[in-house]
């Protein structure tokens, strides 16, 4: 592709953020960086976020009226909490025409997708999420490099239409990721184990420990360890209770799996069977090395 069609493709003219926290404001200011956001509105409940968010020059407006925001829109990006953005796609539905995209950001998507086959927006919505972040939260962690180098799963289907599908791809490698395409369910099954797992084990190590009858003494002696492997437990409740909702069965599955090596584990140190304990370690380090070489 060149020429001015080229770059008429790329840039998107009005790109509305809703949401304009750490991924929200990374994504504005990354497409404004690099040039394929004219213009961008913020919406959000925050004054002060948004106002971080266009003091740091990643939105030029700023707004809590999410239908007002959209008008004119040509992206509708919604960087809201899973089970916000579900509800949020109507209104934004019904506040763009028929020629506005519409994606999000969220770590479910079958929930998403649902709803905007529900809407008849198959034509123009793609389901994205950012496999991005950090521990920091709002605009003023924001970081336009947030999202280079990083994967980003988008589960388009039969019916995408294809110029859609691949502007939208177009769009998150231009912010510097990796694209990767899948069913909705699949995504959501395979981020049940690599994520939302991980999350819910984190809670119940902290709490395990929290449960402890010395736990002044094991909260004094917490080592590295014990910092590194519930540093999830410090995140967001409230989300996390969406996210086990909205990805309930898959999630399930994953803590069934869990519970299973986690009993096989229990028995062989409670047998005293070390052969069966260091291949479980040996699988668990294996497996380790496969995502950090």
């Amino acid at each position: 592709m060149s020429g001015e069609g080229a770059a008429e493709n790329r840039t998107w003219q009005h790109c509305v953020i809703v949401g304009a926290g750490l991924l929200g404001a990374s994504i504005a200011g990354a497409g404004k960086a690099r040039g394929l956001f004219a213009r961008v509105t913020g919406v959000g409940r925050s004054r002060a976020n948004l106002e971080t968010a266009r003091a740091r020059g990643f939105v030029d407006d700023i707004t809590s009226d999410l239908a007002a925001a959209c008008n004119g829109a040509d992206l509708v990006i919604l960087a809201t909490p899973v089970r916000t953005a579900v509800a949020q796609l109507a209104s934004v539905a019904a506040a763009t025409d028929a020629s506005c995209a519409i994606t999000d950001v969220g770590s479910v998507k079958g929930a998403i997708v649902a709803e905007a086959c529900r809407l008849g927006l198959h034509e123009r919505f793609v389901g994205a999420h950012p496999v991005a972040g950090k521990a920091e939260t709002g605009a003023g962690a924001a970081d336009v490099d947030l999202l280079r180098g990083a994967w980003v799963v988008l589960t388009p289907d039969d019916t995408t239409p294809p110029r859609l599908r691949q502007r939208m791809r177009g769009l998150w490698q231009e912010l510097g990721a990796r694209v990767l395409e899948m069913p909705a369910a699949q995504h959501d099954e395979v981020l049940a184990s690599s994520s939302h797992l991980p999350q819910m084990v984190a809670y119940v190590l902290a709490a395990a420990a929290g449960a402890s009858p010395l736990r002044k003494q094991v909260t004094q002696l917490a080592a590295s360890g014990f910092r590194d492997t519930t540093r999830l437990a410090a995140s967001d409740p409230d989300m996390w209770a969406d996210i086990a909702r909205l990805n309930r069965e898959a999630l399930l599955c994953a803590m069934d799996r869990f519970g299973v090596l986690w009993a096989k584990l229990r028995k062989a140190v409670d047998d005293g069977d070390e052969e069966t304990l260091r291949s479980l370690i040996d699988d668990a380090r294996d497996m380790r090395n496969e995502v950090v070489p």
